[in-house]
């Protein structure tokens, strides 16, 4: 018997003394070493000779891993280039060569031997086997045979170390039977191939545990009043930037309709007197109330110089009684922390003035845009003697111009 040892690639070669021209007589095994052939059909290749006339036999190994007497592996005399070679799938594995050497028989003139079967030949043996077991499976499957199995059900029957271990505990395996072997998970898992009356090794079907994931960084939006939109973060990661999500200034609105005449309003509401008697009566509210003091003092006993400085004239009347329009410059230097104020002097104003602030057009247009938004920032104005207070929500970034509209009656 040809004695062959294979591990992974390598492969040793250890024979008797082989004389040629024997006739159902000479066998063959091949041992492995590890599981890297698992599942691979092989072929052992005998070769003696170069080029065309090379006599070349490839003989497939059965179940066994054997070339039985029956094969008819008969050797000439001379040198023979052995190797093996397997075949799974698309995956193809080979050995070194090795040499073996055949001596010379006593048989003279002996007869042509006869030739090992060709590959052709050795797949169609190949084939019938596959349908003799094909139909052997469809008997056993309508007999019921799978032990109730549903043909879509994958049971794991148990755990083994190795694959010897395996095929030394289960010697009669049935079609489907499938068992995990190794060590530790993920464990490789093993069917039985009842048409190739052979363990397979199909690999993991559980892939090892990944690496925990780092903890999540939650990133919160928070919008200004000038629509800028930032973020924040709980993991110390970078935040985009910072964007502004508000819209170009609208255009800006048309004048409003001109105010009544006083006279016009107090008419509406039910005066009947001249226009005349009217803004008259007007003009001596100041000296009526002159003459009514505050603390209910007697006017005719007040000093004659007090007198005079309380006299109502023409122009104390006209200044009284006029609308006043006081253009007043608000620079970028804002007070707090919200709200942010700023005190300004003006000293026409009075404490009981209530003026109103209107924004003032700048005479550059690439300015106007900025000091809108600096001006729409204001909700409050507080008069005192000689001064106006401002209030903003945020603190605008840019000076503008407001007009305060003062209306004294």
């Amino acid at each position: 018997m040809i004695e062959c040892y294979v591990s992974g690639q390598n492969m040793k070669l250890y024979t008797p003394v082989i004389a040629a021209d024997t006739l159902h007589y000479l066998t063959g095994r091949v041992h492995f070493a590890g599981d890297a052939w698992e599942g691979f059909s092989k072929w052992l290749h005998f070769r003696q000779g170069e080029g065309p006339d090379a006599t070349v036999y490839d003989i497939a190994l059965d179940e066994n891993d054997e070339i039985p007497a029956e094969r008819q592996l008969n050797l000439t005399r001379g040198e023979w280039t052995v190797y093996l070679t397997g075949t799974r799938n698309q995956t193809r594995l080979t050995t070194q060569p090795l040499i073996l050497t055949v001596k010379e028989s006593g048989l003279i003139d002996a007869p042509l031997h006869p030739m090992p079967l060709s590959v052709a030949e050795q797949i169609d043996s190949k084939a019938s086997t596959a349908l003799t077991y094909a139909a052997q499976l469809r008997a056993a499957a309508e007999a019921g045979d799978f032990n109730g199995r549903d043909g879509q059900s994958f049971v794991i029957s148990g755990y083994f170390d190795t694959p010897d271990q395996l095929r030394a505990a289960i010697p009669e395996p049935q079609p489907g039977e499938a068992y995990g072997v190794g060590t530790a998970a993920p464990y490789d898992i093993y069917v039985w191939d009842a048409l190739g009356g052979t363990w397979r090794n199909n690999g993991c079907i559980q892939g090892v545990a990944g690496e925990k994931g780092e903890n999540g960084v939650t990133f919160v939006p928070a919008l200004d009043a000038n629509g800028n939109l930032s973020w924040s973060n709980d993991g110390g990661r970078e935040n985009p930037p910072t964007q502004n999500i508000r819209g170009p200034a609208g255009a800006a609105g048309q004048p409003g309709p001109a105010g009544k005449a006083p006279y016009e309003s107090a008419a509406e509401a039910g005066y009947t007197g001249t226009e005349a008697t009217f803004y008259a009566a007007l003009a001596a509210i100041p000296y009526h109330n002159a003459r009514h003091l505050p603390d209910g003092a007697d006017p005719l006993t007040v000093q004659t110089d007090n007198l005079a400085n309380g006299a109502v004239t023409a122009a104390k009347v006209r200044a009284d009684s006029r609308t006043q329009y006081l253009e007043l410059p608000v620079p970028a230097e804002w007070s707090g922390e919200g709200p942010y104020t700023q005190t300004l002097a003006v000293e026409s104003l009075r404490a009981a003035d209530r003026p109103k602030v209107h924004f003032h057009v700048p005479e550059s247009f690439g300015e106007l845009e900025s000091q809108q938004d600096a001006f729409g920032q204001l909700y409050d104005v507080v008069s005192a003697e000689g001064a106006v207070t401002l209030y903003a929500k945020t603190r605008p970034a840019v000076a503008f111009t407001v007009t305060l509209e003062v209306t004294r009656i």
